[in-house]
This record gives C-alpha cells, structure tokens and sequence, in this order.
C-alpha cells in the first residue's frame, strides 16, 4: 500500500505539467521571468503613449514604486521562510499615522521613533507566531484588524495633513540630478540587503527554513530565532515604507497603504520567489515590484478604474502560484 502511495505521488506532478508551465517554471526559478515581463510592459506601454520612455515620465515611475518596493522586501523575506504576512501593509499604514502625528511634536526623532515602533511591532508579531505554534497567514491576519483598528482611532477616522515638521522628512521626495532621492536609498538599501544575504550565514539560514524547517533544525540552525528577526525586519521595513509615503503625499490615513498588500504580494511572486519558501532574493523582488508598478501605470493609461485592479493583481498571484508552484511538496495522496 505504501508503495501504490509513492508511485502516485510521483506521476500527479508529471501528469499535471505540460511543457509550457514546465517551462515558465524554469524561467521563474532562474529569476529571468521578472526580466521578460518588465521588457514586455515597458514597450506595451511606450507603444501606447510614446511619452512614457522619457526620462521625466521614468522617473516618476522609479519614484512612485519605492514604498511598493520596500512593503514587498518586507513580504519578501518573510515569503522566503515559507510564511507570509497579511499585516505589512496595515503596519505601513499605522505607522504613518504615528508618524504624522508625531513629527509636530517630535521633529527629525519621529523618523527613527517610528522606525523602532514598527520593528518591535514585527518583533511582536514574530513572537506570537513561533509561540503559539500558529500559521502565519492566521497570525498576521489577527495584526492586521489590530493595525487596522489602532489607526482609525489615532487618526480619527481621517486624513492627517502634515504642515508642522513636513521638512524633516520632505527631502526624502527631492530628486538628484533628476533621480528620485528615495529610489536612490531603495537601491541602496537592496544592495545593502543582497550583500548581507550573500555574505553572512543568515541568507543560508533563511534558505534552508524556506525548503525544509524541520531540517534546518536538525542541522543546528536556530529557527526561532531567525523567524522572529525576519518578522522584526519585515516591520522596520514596513515602517520605512510608511516614512516614504508620508515625504511623497504630505500626509496620512489609516488606509493609506493597505491597497498595497496585493500589489506587493504580487510583485514578490512575478519577481521569481516562490510561495513555498526558499527560492528567491532580494533582486528578484526589486524586479517583480518595478513590473508591478509598471503595470499599474500602464493600466492608469488604457483607463481601467483602480477600483478594479486588484482584481487584477488578485488573478496575477494565483496565475503565477499555479504556473510555479512545486506540487510535489503538497501532493495528495488518494
């Protein structure tokens, strides 16, 4: 009996993937999926409005992807654990209300306050899941009513427009030579990231817990401990990602962010990591945020109503998951 049950196992995925989503498979694994895409959007959308490839309308779209860029490292590195949270984006959105409400009193210390409120907040969050032995998706769904909750009170349900202290952080909006100043710390921030996955054990480490948990264990890996300080990055990224929208709108609600959960979901899967766990990078996910926003851009253009896109963005994550996605780790057994 057991054996019928292994050689069953073995055929469904063969049986189940044909060449062209074998494929697309190899191109997500190899990371040049995200690559084909951004090239294909970038002349879709120059054929539709010739103006879009100069250098002002590029830049605004650099500009406009770096808070979606830096909720998806967050969403990134948690993916990379074989987790996901739910709760990046109304973090985001807590913490930009914290943040506006604080730079009047606080000045130029709002920024690094909130920063280290955000942290603890995904330490928090990193805390209760590996604890309480619960998923992921149930845990930060949880942080996500609080976050969401903890917002409309402290922003009354309202818009809070930044006047008094706006210029400690409006220099984050300013341009270089004509390149956004907040992409230039994006890239500087992914270089920094790649450098330190690649490097230092942790990226190891972070790896092998994405493939095989109990393994990483076995092997000596404190898996504890690395989830928790991967939840607790994911929140000071969250929280960076909340500084740069408040520098780019000049204010904040407690929705601010939240329409951003699906877009950096999906712009960590069409990067090329994969929902499993293991697989993928910070560049990868830089990529897949830049074809995310370039898509939102050329949707702007054709029209559609942003009322609808997520519905869109809800479609790409499942195409993507069930186009890549290893069945062999969940294979049923009859």
């Amino acid at each position: 009996m057991t054996g019928q049950h292994s050689v069953t196992a073995d055929k469904t995925p063969a049986a189940s993937a044909g060449p062209a989503t074998s494929r697309l498979k190899q191109l997500h694994t190899l990371g040049i999926a995200p690559v084909l895409v951004l090239i294909v959007l970038v002349i879709i959308v120059s054929a539709y409005d010739n103006s879009f490839l100069r250098f002002p309308s590029l830049m605004s779209l650099l500009e406009q992807s770096a808070p979606l860029v830096l909720l998806a490292i967050a969403q990134g590195l948690v993916v990379l654990t074989g987790r996901i949270t739910l709760a990046n984006a109304g973090l985001a959105s807590l913490t930009g209300v914290l943040l506006a409400k604080m730079l009047d009193s606080m000045g130029p210390g709002a920024v690094p306050a909130v920063l280290i409120v955000s942290t603890l907040l995904g330490l928090l969050i990193g805390v209760v899941h590996v604890s309480t032995q619960l998923p992921s998706f149930i845990v930060t769904l949880g942080f996500l009513g609080v976050f969401a909750g903890l917002a409309l009170w402290l922003s009354g349900a309202d818009s809070i427009l930044v006047t008094t202290g706006y210029g400690n952080v409006e220099w984050i909006s300013f341009r270089l030579y004509g390149v956004p100043i907040s992409f230039l710390i994006v890239l500087l921030l992914t270089a920094a990231l790649m450098a330190v996955l690649k490097v230092f054990p942790l990226g190891r480490r972070i790896r092998a817990i994405g493939f095989n948990e109990r393994a990483a264990a076995f092997s000596g890996i404190r898996t504890t401990r690395v989830v928790v300080l991967i939840f607790s990055l994911s929140g000071a990224m969250s929280g960076l990602a909340a500084v740069f929208q408040v520098a780019q709108l000049q204010s904040a609600g407690a929705t601010t962010s939240d329409s951003l959960l699906l877009p950096s979901i999906a712009a960590v899967i069409v990067g090329g990591c994969a929902i499993s766990g293991g697989v993928g990078g910070i560049g990868r996910i830089l990529l897949g945020s830049l074809v995310i926003a370039l898509l939102r851009v050329g949707l702007d253009l054709v029209g559609v109503d942003s009322a609808y896109q997520p519905i869109l963005y809800g479609l790409i994550v499942i195409l993507a998951i069930a186009a890549t996605v290893d069945r062999r780790r969940g294979t049923a057994v009859a």
